[in-house]
């Protein structure tokens, strides 16, 4: 029996799959256990066990710090069981609250971090380096994220589905000049600090539409500083089902990657979801300058970082998407695209190996 930790809800988890399906495939036991903690009514298998302990996102520091405690006497319990003869711990928060537990399962779990936490502070990182050092094997879903993890030989896990790696039949063609061109943004309407310098610069500029493509709690700010500055080439659709992506980008012509000003760690050295829409649609991307995924844009040709200050922020996106080599780009995201299906075989293979110790 296999036991599976996260420290959330499943739907912030989209890459539990990548397990699960290889433990379904090789029919062995094993147990999800998280927390629910959007207390929401579920239905799932009985394999799946969860805290049930509500606990906003948004609430005081001392309350949510409770929080974390109680789901942490919760998961010692379940794997005080005895049952579980290894862990898959998914995230560095579920491998750092059970820290203790993990000391005695040495070479019997394996680690995914997938974000920037607390590395900062000197205690948590020490911890987090032992928990690395004794795992089976780590693995980390941006190269960039060595600049501020303990050194180790670490396995990538790219933020993509599996089905998405096949997804190779689009092709990039410039629009005519002089037609408007998409600008548009996919996901939870967060970093509004940040997409309100893009939109004050490219408002009512009718080279350029803006589209937002999700819901999430700074929607309703982005459109009332939308109606404010009336901005009328900005339009917001809401809510879509992940099923919806593809006809969602169908029009788009640049891809809004552009996350935040301050390059605090968790977005600097972060490759986002996004990031792969532009490579596997075949769509120019937008990005914040001077971060990892710039690095990787100015490399491969796939991207532009700006830094939305610039006066001539506008003309320098306009006349970058028209100087773009259709063949060159639609090659290069090829490119970029084999170096994601080797790094996912590599951790695909590096699942199997654990489970099959």
């Amino acid at each position: 029996m296999i036991g599976i930790v996260f420290i959330g809800d499943l739907y912030v988890c989209p890459y539990l799959n990548i397990y699960t399906k290889q433990l379904d495939d090789k029919k062995i036991d094993y147990e999800v256990l998280f927390w629910n903690r959007a207390n929401e009514e579920l239905d799932l298998p009985n394999n799946y066990k969860f805290c049930d302990v509500a606990s906003e996102e948004e609430q005081w520091v001392v309350t949510k710090l409770l929080d974390f405690v109680k789901f942490r006497f919760w998961i010692k319990r379940q794997i005080k069981s005895g049952k579980y003869e290894k862990l898959i711990v998914l995230s560095t928060l579920s491998g750092f609250i059970l820290f203790d537990i993990l000391t005695k399962y040495k070479g019997r779990y394996f680690f995914d971090i997938r974000d920037y936490s607390y590395e900062s502070i000197k205690p948590f990182y020490s911890i987090e380096r032992s928990i690395i050092q004794n795992s089976f094997a780590t693995s980390i879903s941006s190269p960039g994220f060595r600049n501020f993890l303990p050194k180790h030989e670490y396995i990538i896990a790219h933020n993509i589905q599996k089905h998405e790696l096949s997804l190779t039949d689009k092709s990039f063609k410039k629009k005519k000049k002089g037609k408007v061109l998409n600008l548009v943004w996919n996901g939870t309407m967060r970093y509004f600090n940040h997409q309100k310098l893009i939109i004050e610069r490219l408002a009512n500029d009718t080279r350029f539409n803006l589209f937002f493509h999700g819901a999430g709690p700074e929607l309703d700010q982005y459109k009332a500083f939308c109606e404010r500055i009336n901005a009328r080439n900005v339009f917001f659709t809401g809510r879509y089902n992940n099923s919806d992506k593809a006809s969602l980008l169908e029009n788009a012509d640049i891809i809004n990657n552009s996350y935040w000003i301050e390059k605090e760690a968790e977005i600097r050295f972060a490759i986002s979801n996004r990031f792969y829409d532009g490579l596997i649609y075949r769509i120019p991307q937008l990005v914040e300058a001077e971060t990892y995924k710039t690095d990787i844009c100015d490399k491969y040709g796939v991207g532009i970082g700006l830094h939305p200050k610039m006066d001539d922020f506008a003309d320098t996106l306009y006349d970058w998407y028209y100087n773009i080599n259709e063949e060159e780009f639609n090659a290069n995201c090829e490119k970029l695209m084999e170096v994601v299906r080797s790094d996912n075989e590599r951790y695909e293979k590096a699942i199997s190996a654990f489970l099959d110790a």
